[in-house]
This record gives structure tokens, sequence and C-alpha cells, in this order.
């Protein structure tokens, strides 16, 4: 496993290395007259490809990401000040094809002594470091990898669309979680395809993934145990990266409307040797609409496992099972707008699904904390969203979250204890000759609803202030 890492990390270093070469190259051949090459030329001659790459669109993004978390008591409080991006070329189509390539990069500005644990807990920081690497604290600067390296394919009539590569998926159980320096990313064969009768469809096969707060491209089965993995359902330390073996992900859905203002969708996402996640979710009312209500039920349950069947190392034992329900209800009132939303895991077992593919599909999630790993949750939450046409969007969010006991190992995986935590997260979109040009400023506190918990059950958990200051320009 770790020759694999390591090969993949050296080849995202050389792939980062080839994205600024084409993109410096093209920005030099543009400078450049049609009178500097002959028109008799071989490069200038009836050579199609040629002409695509020469046509390509040079693509990027630069970000500085400041982040701040205060524990309160005697933990350690941190900071990172990071600055990065992503630069990438692609070519223009030819029969429906193009190329793509990119390279991502970050760099340490002013961060906290992130190998330092908290001397009063011993715990390793949580958050800070998903701008560098969980797997290594010391690497804090000049980190690259590569982003995306894909051929993707577009029909004439622009309705079946296929990519080969490594590329970003958006979907409720594999989606990019763009919340620190890189996004996640996925490597393999995705497919999209739009009926005329509207019905669309999606479907694949990933068999990497590059997780966010990662430099490196993992196997699937390894790419599970990159994020701390927390306890199996005896309440040992887990151990199933020592033991999964997997194919891969194979993914499938479909959505259609089956009203005129009632939108289906169905997903299912199978990882071989491991588990399997369905979801079934139901829109009626546009997002426009003055009111709208959605609702989704997600099933889980343990593949069929070629290999020991001891369930302290599987991710998911065999005889576990889960079921999750979630729902909100949204009304428009011009630019702004509320939603009530209500998430149910019941007892049956944990949900799980690993941290490094995605957040959480629930309509309660809010940023920076999850119920990824817990069964027999409540839990609510209120949006009040305003949006502008200068550019603003302002979010105010409320949320109670009540889950088991911390000594619940088989329904509490992270010993997460129950909370409610209150943001508010201002964005504003530039334009005009700042065009491009983003900033965000996020502000949360999470409160413990046990007033007795010690600070190693608290630490980067509950009882804690989180904020985030993000600049982003993209072209």
């Amino acid at each position: 496993m770790r020759n694999t890492r390591k090969r993949w990390s050296v080849i995202g270093r050389y792939g980062v290395g080839l994205a600024l070469v084409m993109g410096l190259s093209g920005n030099a051949c543009a400078q450049h007259s049609e009178q500097d090459i002959p028109s008799n030329d071989s490069l200038r001659g009836e050579s199609h490809l040629y002409d695509i790459m020469k046509q390509g669109e040079l693509e990027g993004r630069f970000r500085q990401y400041n982040m701040l978390t205060v524990n309160n008591g005697a933990p350690s409080d941190y900071h990172a000040v990071a600055f990065g991006g992503t630069l990438g070329f692609a070519s223009q189509r030819w029969h429906g094809a193009r190329f793509k390539l990119s390279g991502g990069y970050t760099f340490d500005l002013a961060t906290s002594d992130l190998t330092r644990l908290d001397p009063v807990t011993g715990a390793a920081n949580r958050y800070e470091i998903g701008l560098y690497d969980v797997n290594d604290p010391r690497r804090t600067n000049d980190l690259a990898y590569l982003h995306e390296f894909q051929i993707d394919w577009l029909s004439k009539s622009k309705g079946t669309q296929v990519v080969i590569g490594k590329q970003e998926v958006n979907s409720p159980f594999l989606n990019p979680q763009d919340g620190r320096m890189h996004p996640s990313l996925f490597e393999g064969v995705w497919a999209k395809h739009k009926t005329g009768k509207g019905t669309a469809l999606q479907a694949g096969w990933f068999y990497r993934v590059a997780p966010r707060g990662a430099s490196e491209w993992y196997l699937v089965d390894e790419s599970m145990s990159v994020f701390p993995v927390g306890r199996n359902v005896y309440g040992e330390g887990a151990k199933h990266s020592e033991h999964l073996h997997s194919a891969g992900i194979f993914a499938a859905s479909i959505n259609r409307s089956v009203h005129k203002k009632v939108d289906v969708s169905i997903w299912n996402v199978y990882t071989e040797n491991v588990f399997n996640s369905a979801l079934v979710q139901v829109d009626a009312g546009g997002r426009d609409a003055k009111w709208s209500v959605s609702g989704m039920a997600i099933k889980q349950d343990a593949a069929h496992y070629r290999g020991g069947t001891n369930d302290s190392l599987l991710f998911m034992p065999q005889s576990e099972s889960s079921w999750a329900f979630s729902g909100r209800i949204r009304n428009v009132l011009g630019k702004f707008r509320w939603q009530l939303n209500y998430t149910r895991i019941t007892a049956h077992g944990r949900y799980l699904m690993p941290r490094e593919w995605g957040r959480d599909p629930f309509f309660t999630f809010l940023p920076r904390e999850r119920n990824e790993g817990a069964g027999d949750v409540h839990a609510a939450s209120l949006n009040l969203i305003w949006k502008a046409k200068n550019g603003w969007r302002i979010q105010v969010d409320g949320g109670l979250y009540r889950v088991p006991e911390l000594a619940d190992a088989r329904l509490n995986k992270y010993a997460m204890p129950s909370y409610t935590q209150f943001d508010v997260n201002a964005q504003y979109q530039f334009d005009g000759g700042w065009k491009g040009l983003a900033m965000q400023l996020l502000v949360l506190t999470k409160l413990p609803m046990d007033p007795d918990l010690t600070d190693r059950q608290s630490i980067h958990k509950v009882d804690m202030l989180h904020a985030d200051l993000i600049i982003n320009y993209v072209f």
C-alpha cells in the first residue's frame, strides 16, 4: 500500500509539472503572430490534432484559505493560512472528444505546528490539517498532486457524455465536498445520458480516490482509511484498513419527472466486497416555487464478503444494516427563503459512508460536522437564506443533533457527543473587472448538550468556535 501511495505521489508531481509546462507554452505561443511560422511549415499543415490542442483553453483557480479553531478550556487552539490552487489545460473537441489535464499545489503561509499533540488530551489536530496532508502533519509546504487527467466525449446531440480518467463527481454519496484546498476526486469511467423525454441516467465505476485533505491517489480500499476510522461495533479501534480488498465503486442513478413539479431520483452505490447504499429522493415543487417539499430514504447493507467473517475486522459487519430518512420544507419569499429540515437514522445500525468520498446527503447537514458513523440519530435544522442580485448570499443556520451515548460503540463510531450548532455563512461574488473573484466567511460554534464532558471528549467536536475566510479566484 505504501508503494502504491508513493508511486502515485511521484506521478502527481510529474503531472503538475506537465500541466504547468503546457499552460506556459500555450501562453508563449499566443504572444506570437501568424508570421512567426511559415505557412508551409509542416507544423501548420492540415493536422487537426495540432489545431484542437493549439486552440485549447488554460483554466485554473487560486485560493487562499484562512482557518481558526478555538477550543474552550485547556485544550490547544489552532490557526492556518494556506495558499494554492489548480492550473490546467483543456483541448478543443474533436469528433466530440476532449483532453483535459490539471494539477494542484498548496503552500503554507502561516500555520500552527500541526505535529504537536494537545498537551492536555493528547489529541491531534482535526480541521487545519485538512488543508495539507492528513497522513503527514509535517508536510505543509510545496504540496503538489495530479488533479484531473481525462478524456471527455460528448455526443453530437449533447445528450450523452462519457468521461474516462481522473475527474470530479457530484452525487449524494460521491461528491467534491470542496471545503479545503482541493476537492475529493475519483478515477474511473463515468457516463451520463439524457433521453428525449427528460429522463437522466448516470452510471460508472471508480477504482481510485484522491480525498480532500490528502495529496495522493489511493485505491478504493486504501482510501477508506485515509481519515481516522473510529471504533468498530465492539468498541475496539477499527482495523478494516488492513483487511479490505475491493474492485472499486459501482454507482448508477436515474432521475425522472413523474409530474409537472415532482421529480424522483434513485441512486445505488455498490462498493464491491464491502457494502451497498441505495437512496430514493422525491422533490415536489421547483427550487424557485413558493413552497416545496423534499424527502429521501437510504438503505444500507453489507456486501457479500469474500474473505474472513470476523465482524470486528469489517467496515460493515455482515449482520448489520441501516435505515436513514431525511426531509425538508422550503418557503421562498423573493430574495429570502427558509428551510426546515429533519433527519432520522434508525437504531438498526450505523449509517456508514467513507468520509473521504463526500459529505452527508442529509438535508440537516451543516458545515464542519457529520452524522456519518452514527445510528439512532434525531437531527433538526433551520436555514435562513438571503440572496441578492448584487452578488451577496448570506445564510444563517441552527441545528440540534441528538446521538447515542459516547459509550455506545455499536451506534456511535466516533464517540461524538450530542450537540447544537449555529453558523453564519456569508459569500460575495464579484463582477465587472473583478469577475471570477469570490470571498466567503464562515463562523460557527458547536455546543454540547451534556455539560459534564471532559476535555478529551469535547476537543475538536463541541464547546468550540471555528472560523474560515476563503478567497477564490477562478479563470
